[in-house]
């Protein structure tokens, strides 16, 4: 009965289970022997059975684990975030890190934290380039484009900051509050980042470390003098000001995403064309 009980307060991990299943294959074995030593058919044929159970199950049990093993390292290095990895997927993964645009400064430095190679900045600004002419061609030859982040007030690109064809419209929207905001998230994702890598123990926990303090620097209350950074901390600190700050950033972007929304792909993706006012630069010239 306590061992009942015991096992209902917690569930035995794969390799507790791993390691009961051995142990009820060698009793089996033993079963078998005996049975053989006797000439017992019945007992030679109920342990034989027992044991390509218990084979199977073990097997089973070790894909189980294998595919935990995996998903641990998976954890400590993103999936493809592997040398010679197209920079355009390197960016993907860094923006889906940070869950927001971002200066390609940043994706550069997220980039090199998690892979150990850093590529220029220049270069993600001009993929943001190249797939805007490709996208123009063939707008459908990929799932995800890096893009521009809009404008909340003009709708125009912000060319120094990135996001992906595959978020929403408003998640890809700048308004007046949301350089704050989006600050607030970088900090929740990339303290999400550093928990995910310090469970795992990987050695890539202490660059996140370093590109997070500064961020969480800024947030009251998310980091303490000489400390380690605490990514529950700064989470909880990054919740707080975001809860004041974020249904009034929402509202700005979503109007301004039902002002684009009836726009061609090509301007909610890239923005709408910057008009000048010929007039008035006539006047100034003047």
């Amino acid at each position: 009965m306590e061992d009942y009980i015991g096992g209902m307060s917690r569930q035995l991990t794969i390799a507790e289970k791993l390691a009961r299943n051995a142990e009820k294959q060698q009793q089996a074995y033993a079963a078998l022997a005996k049975s053989l030593a006797a000439a017992y058919s019945a007992g030679r044929e109920r342990a034989q059975a027992k044991i390509a159970e218990l084979t199977a199950e073990y097997q089973s049990l070790a894909e189980v684990l294998r595919f935990e093993e995996l998903e641990s390292r998976e954890i400590a290095a993103p999936r493809g975030r592997k040398p010679g990895k197209p920079l355009r997927e390197l960016a993907l993964d860094a923006l889906e890190d940070l869950g927001v645009p971002a200066a390609p400064s940043l994706i550069a430095d997220l980039t090199a934290a998690l892979t150990g190679s850093r590529p220029s900045p220049s270069r993600f600004a001009s993929l943001r380039r190249d797939d805007e002419n490709a996208a123009r061609r063939n707008i459908a030859a990929r799932p995800a484009w890096i893009v521009p982040a809009l404008n909340a007030d003009q709708l125009t690109a912000i060319p120094r900051v990135l996001s992906s064809s595959a978020w929403s419209l408003e998640r890809r929207i700048i308004g007046s509050r949301s350089m704050r905001t989006d600050h607030l998230r970088i900090a929740l994702g990339l303290a999400r980042r550093l928990a995910q890598l310090r469970e795992a123990g990987a050695p890539e926990a202490r660059n996140i470390e370093r590109l997070l303090f500064p961020i969480a620097r800024s947030i009251p209350g998310a980091t303490e003098t000489g400390q380690l950074v605490d990514p529950e901390r700064v989470s909880d600190a990054a919740r707080a000001e975001l809860a004041v700050l974020e249904e009034a950033d929402l509202a700005e972007r979503r109007e301004a995403a039902a002002r684009l929304s009836s726009s061609s792909a090509q301007h909610r993706l890239w923005g709408r064309p910057i008009l000048i006012d010929t007039a008035a630069a006539g006047r100034a010239i003047r």
